[in-house]
């Protein structure tokens, strides 16, 4: 089989030859040189070990084996305008199925909704959301585009500016009743504070600025977890402060089932203070990819909606 198709581009000349019943036609119609044409033919039949055409001064004919071999390679050169023909429709409109990476609390508390109107508009493209709190590799586990939480994406791929991030220290009404003020940024080391990591959080320290300076407290307690949305889970169960996303609680702000505390201060989070579409660089950006990714833009470009009506915060409910 090797040695048909290392002399793949052979045969379409061949197959051209044979429809235009000339070497000096087919010359013209493909760019070439007529001794390019013949040295394309020859080199063929070497390859195969056999005569394809009889040629004279007047008649150029196909042998019974030039004859079967011109029936396969014109159905060769159909399959291949084909794929031309089906690479240009992929290249001309936005279609095909686009894979998506981002992390659980994100995709689904926004990601979701957005996803479910952009199929609306794009009837003919195909989303597979991925939603996952470990570091996914995008080339490796083959992703279109992964949507990240970060202050500095990665320098060889694009990445597109979605969003800010707001972060917010934040407990039920119940447990600031019930647990001593927090007044200042000191008192939070007395609390039960829910950590974001993998469990074997230790020596964590919340950091906050207030009128350009900048305050750091060392912070314990008896939960960790690696998800926003299970964290959010967790202090609307009462027990604990924890650091959050504003866009995992902006909801629960709204509603009064969270207050935040010490709200006078900016605090830092730990998943840095932006959103990104990554994507792999390309000099043919595919349209599913650019279509995606410029709704996004579209939908995020004031800021996230989650910042937009938040309700007064509460210090303490004391």
């Amino acid at each position: 089989m090797d040695r048909v198709i290392n002399y793949l581009s052979d045969l379409l000349v061949f197959v051209r030859v044979v429809e235009l019943k000339s070497f000096s036609e087919t010359a013209r119609v493909t760019g070439l040189t007529k001794s390019a044409v013949s040295k394309q033919i020859k080199r063929l039949e070497d390859a195969l070990g056999t005569r394809l055409l009889n040629r004279t001064t007047r008649h150029l004919g196909l042998t019974e084996t030039g004859n079967a071999v011109y029936m396969h390679g014109v159905r060769i050169a159909e399959e291949a305008a084909a794929l031309c023909s089906s690479v240009d429709d992929l290249q001309d409109k936005p279609r095909g199925r686009l894979r998506v990476t981002t992390s659980v609390a994100f995709g689904n508390m926004h990601l979701v909704r957005l996803i479910n109107e952009f199929l609306a508009i794009y009837p003919d493209i195909r989303v597979s959301l991925v939603l996952s709190d470990r570091y996914v590799d995008v080339v490796d586990e083959g992703f279109d585009i992964a949507i990240r939480l970060t202050s500095k994406p990665i320098e060889s791929f694009v990445a597109r500016r979605l969003s800010s991030i707001k972060y917010v220290v934040c407990a039920t009404p119940d447990y600031l009743r019930t647990h001593p003020p927090i007044i200042g940024v000191e008192d939070l080391a007395s609390h039960n504070c829910f950590l974001n990591g993998s469990g074997h959080a230790q020596n964590v320290s919340w950091k906050f600025t207030k009128d350009g300076k900048e305050f750091s407290v060392k912070v314990d307690g008896r939960f960790t977890v690696n998800s926003s949305e299970s964290m959010r889970i967790a202090v609307l169960g009462g027990g604990g402060v924890s650091l959050l996303p504003t866009f995992a609680v902006s909801d629960d702000l709204n509603a009064g089932r969270l207050c935040v505390v010490l709200p006078e201060f900016v605090v830092e989070g730990g998943f840095g203070n932006n959103i990104y579409a990554i994507f792999i660089p390309s000099k043919f950006l595919s349209p599913k990819v650019r279509v995606f990714v410029d709704y996004l833009v579209s939908k995020f470009e004031a800021g996230g909606d989650w910042d937009r009506a938040v309700c007064p915060y509460a210090s303490s409910v004391n």
